[in-house]
């Protein structure tokens, strides 16, 4: 294997973009397998337990602790960063976390990793509900808290559910690090939505049931100023969010990072420190000349929502693209129609109705499905057939600027969440992204005036509009209008209640 290493021939794009785990995952393989001396990266679940889908890795072994007990070998050094979450209200996030520690001590003592060779740390974010908020919601956060713990046995307790069993006071940590990326080598750059566990695999054509189906995009970037500014942010965030360091400027990297209040008693909310990609966005919508692309989890920002309205109002020229889950994941897949799920529902569709109303007829608002029919009583349905669920953050304007990264167009990712993205300008980048994109939800190639932002909304209005109505196999692609309707009796409102919670 060491002679394998040495003879490898470096041929890899610096450029490049992954559509679902499906082509993600071999490529973040390939990289650390072939890692020379350091993997650092943060990502929300990173399961040792993935199986591998390279051929390299599974030279090595069946899933992700046998890769990286292969490199460690080797000598390779390993800094990860995996989000922990309030145990009371984020349980089942929370004892993923815990996985992954139990996962890590283990890989360091198979490995036989040297002291300070491997670092996996599973951090909460500083920030949490100053005592005012705090105090008025204890009564329900001890009921929640005590529902948990009489459903889950002393082992699970001590092993996953580790710190829900604390004998203290429930705190309600609001704010996660929500970011995926990671950095090989100081040369090689993964950044997108795509976090590490089974759940979010998919392929390309999704031919899997509907809660199985996970469409997401990566990116690759290799030897530019991304990689560089990428590392500062992995090197940094940690003392930024704890207030011991101010953040750097960087110029393709974009941020948002909050930090606990200097005056936490009467807020729910931290203090936003950089809401680089909240700006990005509203930058790109105001500067649009044709069309803005958007591919997102949530749609639920009135801030994202109020920004796309203006553009719309200022430019009659400008369209809009749009692609969402037919619904959240929570009660699509898991039944689940609590009072967050139906908050978010109610804020998206108000988002919703504010950018229809803006841009009428020049607005396409799509959510992707599978090409079959669907048992009537499934919930995860849409014009007869399965749910893809969608996973994407995804921003291209004209065909000149693009971000991809890990924040959704929600108030938490825009002001609260640790997020990371890389925006995109280089015309040849921007034309291989764009074609990536586009083309992965039709089922043949796109035409010029499918594909030119001047022509593109007008085009796939048509054809999503008649996969809507036609049967499943005569369709054209994955795409067919959005149904603001489904479920939207649902949907709550709560004045006075933080967008950001959602």
């Amino acid at each position: 294997m060491e002679k394998a290493q040495a003879s490898f021939v470096d041929d890899r794009p610096d450029f490049d973009v992954l559509i679902t785990a499906e082509e993600a995952w071999p490529a973040f393989e390939r990289a650390v397998f072939h890692a020379r001396s350091e993997v650092h990266g943060s990502f929300r679940v990173f399961d040792l337990a993935t199986k591998l889908r390279s051929d390299e890795g599974r030279s090595v072994g069946e899933d992700w602790f046998d890769l990286l007990a292969h490199v460690i070998g080797r000598g390779v050094s390993i800094t990860l960063i995996v989000s922990d979450f309030d145990p009371i209200m984020a349980t089942d996030l929370h004892e993923l976390t815990w996985k992954t520690v139990r996962q890590t001590a283990a890989l360091c003592e198979v490995a036989k990793a040297r002291p300070g060779q491997v670092s996996i740390k599973a951090e909460l974010h500083p920030a949490r509900a100053g005592a005012l908020p705090r105090g008025m919601l204890l009564p329900a956060a001890l009921m929640e808290k005590w529902k948990k713990i009489r459903a889950r046995d002393e082992d699970k307790l001590d092993r996953e559910a580790v710190l829900l069993s604390r004998r203290m006071l429930p705190e309600l940590r609001t704010v996660s690090h929500h970011q995926k990326l990671a950095v090989v080598d100081d040369d090689t750059l993964f950044i997108g939505g795509l976090d590490l566990n089974e759940r979010r695999f998919d392929t390309l054509d999704h031919e899997r049931p509907a809660g199985e189906t996970w469409s997401d995009v990566h990116l690759v970037l290799r030897h530019g100023p991304e990689v560089a500014e990428a590392k500062i942010h992995l090197e940094s965030f940690l003392d930024i969010v704890a207030g011991t360091a101010e953040p750097l400027a960087l110029k393709h990297i974009k941020r948002t990072i909050s930090a606990p209040r200097r005056l936490q008693f009467p807020y729910l909310s931290p203090r936003t420190l950089l809401n680089e990609i909240e700006t990005a966005h509203l930058e790109a919508f105001r500067s649009a000349r044709h069309l803005i692309h958007l591919e997102t989890q949530f749609l639920r920002s009135s801030v994202i929502a109020d920004g796309l309205a203006e553009a719309a109002t200022q430019n009659p020229d400008l369209h809009l693209l749009a692609i969402l889950p037919a619904l959240p994941e929570t009660l699509a897949f898991y039944r689940d129609d609590g009072v967050d799920t139906r908050f978010g529902m109610g804020l998206q569709n108000d988002a919703i109705g504010t950018i229809q109303e803006a841009f009428g007829k020049r607005a396409t608002i799509a959510s992707p499905v599978r090409p079959v029919f669907a048992a009537r009583e499934d919930l995860p349905v849409l014009s007869g057939s399965p749910i893809i669920y969608v996973h994407n953050k995804v921003l291209v304007r004209d065909d000149d600027y693009a971000l991809i990264g890990s924040a959704n167009l929600n108030g938490r990712s825009m002001q609260w969440d640790t997020e990371a993205a890389v925006d995109i300008t280089a015309p040849e980048r921007l034309t291989l992204l764009r074609r990536r994109l586009l083309n992965h939800w039709w089922f043949d190639d796109l035409s010029d005036a499918e594909l030119r932002p001047e022509t593109l909304q007008q085009s796939w209005t048509d054809a999503i509009a008649r996969n809507g109505v036609c049967l499943p196999e005569n369709r054209t692609g994955f795409l067919v209008p959005y149904d603001p309707d489904n479920k939207a009796e649902l949907a709550l409102s709560l004045p006075g209640i933080t967008e950001n919670l959602v």
